[in-house]
C-alpha cells in the first residue's frame, strides 16, 4: 500500500490501483511522509452488481467504487483514467472531510504564496500554468484539479492536463483567485465576492453523495474567499502576463 498526504490526511492506496498511473499522475510531492494508520484507504476489490458508482460517469460500463465509511472499495483499473480518477474520488473525499473543497482550476506558487485561477474550457488555465512557470519561476500546483481550505490554503494535486506542466509543489499559502479572461494587454479587474463565488461554484467538484450539500459548499467558499484577493485577470499568451501577475502580487 502507497500513502499518499491529502491536505492533512494519509491516504493509503492499494498498489493495485496505481499500476497504471500514467504521465499524468505526479504522485512524489504528495507522498506521506509520516507511517501510520491512514484516515482514508482506496482499496482494491469488487463492487457489487447494483451498488457504488462509475469511476467515470461517460462509461457506466467500466470499474465502479463505492464508499464504505473511511474505505473506498474499487475496482481494478483497465486505463490510465481509470487509475487517474480513482485517486481522484480519494482526493475528493479526503478533502471534503477535512472542511475543504475540490475544484477545475490551475494553482501556481510563487515563493509559497499560492494563485489559482479559474475559468471555464479554453479560458487558458494550463496556457497560464506554462507562463507562469517558464516566465516567472513560479512552482506549479496542478493546471487541472486543486484543492481549497477555509483556513487558507490551496493544496495541489497528482494530476495534470498538459505533460509538461506536472506537480512540483503540494501546498502553499492562499494569496489570491483570478477569474480569467482573453484580452489585448494584461490588467487587474475588481470582482465581487458574490461573483467570484459563483464562479468557483461553477468549478467545484459535484460532491459525493451524503457528503456535502449545496449550501455547505456556499458557506466554504465564503470562509475561503472571505481573506483573499479576487480579480479577473485579462491577459494575452505571452510571457509579459507571468511578470505582471508576480508584480501585482508583491504589491499586496
Amino acid at each position: 500500500m502507497r500513502l499518499l498526504r491529502f491536505g492533512d490526511w494519509s491516504v493509503g492506496v492499494d498498489e493495485e490501483l496505481l499500476t497504471r498511473a500514467g504521465e499524468r499522475c505526479t504522485l512524489a510531492p504528495f507522498a506521506a511522509t509520516q507511517q501510520g494508520a491512514p484516515r482514508l484507504v482506496l482499496r482494491s476489490g469488487t463492487v457489487p452488481s447494483g451498488q457504488g458508482a462509475p469511476l467515470d460517469p461517460r462509461q457506466p460500463s467500466g470499474p465502479r467504487f463505492r464508499v464504505e465509511g473511511e474505505v473506498v472499495c474499487v475496482e481494478p483499473p483497465r486505463a490510465e483514467l481509470d487509475t487517474e480518477l480513482a485517486l481522484r474520488v480519494g482526493m475528493q473525499l479526503a478533502t471534503l472531510r477535512q472542511g475543504g473543497l475540490l475544484l477545475h482550476a490551475a494553482g501556481v506558487a510563487f515563493q509559497g504564496r499560492g494563485v489559482v485561477a479559474i475559468g471555464p474550457s479554453g479560458a487558458g488555465k494550463s496556457t497560464f500554468t506554462r507562463l507562469c512557470a517558464q516566465a516567472a519561476a513560479a512552482e506549479v500546483l496542478s493546471d487541472e484539479v486543486v484543492a481549497l481550505y477555509p483556513e487558507g490554503r490551496v493544496e495541489g494535486s497528482p494530476f495534470c492536463s498538459e505533460l509538461d506542466l506536472p506537480s512540483s509543489r503540494a501546498r502553499a499559502r492562499l494569496a489570491a483567485v483570478l477569474l480569467l479572461a482573453k484580452g489585448p494587454e494584461e490588467r487587474m479587474e475588481p470582482v465581487t465576492p458574490q461573483e467570484a463565488i459563483a464562479a468557483l461554484m461553477g468549478q467545484v467538484f459535484r460532491p459525493l453523495p451524503g457528503e456535502a450539500s449545496p449550501g455547505d459548499i456556499l458557506q466554504r467558499l465564503a470562509r475561503i474567499t472571505e481573506h483573499v484577493a479576487l480579480r479577473r485577470f485579462v491577459f494575452r499568451k505571452h510571457e509579459a502576463a507571468a511578470g505582471f501577475v508576480r508584480g501585482w502580487l508583491d504589491g499586496q
